[in-house]
């Protein structure tokens, strides 16, 4: 239930954002829970957990700002790109879509 509420912050979060500093885009995605890593031969597969359950893309014209947060919605840490479009394409490889500004409009009949 914790974690509904803190999705909740964080869009709230989102949206301020999207009033105070009007960029071209803003994004909630919810960061994979698992990672694995082989190492060696044979393979050793090690399985972590991100200590980073969400980040917050904000995307400007020429930079892509990212802010990290943990389970509980608290603010980690973050950070800005000079090529939005390289760290974009990881970001959505690793997460998924929760809120998404500017929403796209009904089509119309």
């Amino acid at each position: 239930m914790e974690n509904r509420k803190a999705a909740k912050e964080i869009v709230l979060f989102a949206k301020m954002q999207w009033n105070q500093t009007k960029p071209k885009t803003v994004e909630v995605r919810r960061v994979k829970d698992k990672n694995s890593i082989e190492l060696g031969f044979p393979p050793t597969v090690i399985s972590t957990r991100a200590p980073i359950k969400f980040v917050v893309c904000v995307e400007f014209s020429d930079v892509l700002r990212i802010y990290h947060f943990s389970n509980t919605g608290r603010l980690l840490s973050a950070k800005n790109f000079e090529s939005p479009f390289e760290i974009r394409t990881e970001v959505v490889k690793k997460s998924k879509l929760v809120f998404k500004l500017p929403r796209k409009p009904p089509p119309r009949p």
